[in-house]
């Protein structure tokens, strides 16, 4: 599952992942509260989350669904460069974190290594 709030971003990785052998998207979310509702609903393997969202930002979700869904792999899709901020994901249960701007292959590696 994808959750991001850029509509052109989130058709993007759509896209890239319904090219990659054995990923399937199973939803798409434009913001936190979307995602957790999606991710309840759906119950994906994976989701690829951005941090900076409305409603609720990504670590909220995060929290919210590792509460609810502790077997979810969760790969953050951020622009923010922070350690802090990664570590912060990671510490709530990110199981990768990926900055957004590296090649689509980065991301595709962290997607592969954690499902």
């Amino acid at each position: 599952m994808v959750a991001d709030d850029s509509p052109s971003l989130r058709t993007l990785l759509t896209t890239l992942l319904s090219l990659e052998p054995g990923f399937e998207v199973a939803g798409v979310a434009a913001d936190g509260a979307e995602a957790v509702e999606t991710v309840l609903r759906v119950r994906p393997d994976l989701l690829l989350l951005d941090l900076a969202m409305p409603r609720v930002d990504g670590l909220q979700v995060i929290e919210q669904l590792k509460d609810q869904l502790p077997e979810l792999r969760i790969v953050v899709f951020s622009g923010y460069t922070s350690s802090e901020l990664e570590q912060a994901a990671r510490d709530r249960g990110a199981a990768a974190y990926v900055r957004k701007g590296r090649p689509p292959e980065d991301l595709i590696e962290a997607l592969d290594s954690v499902a």
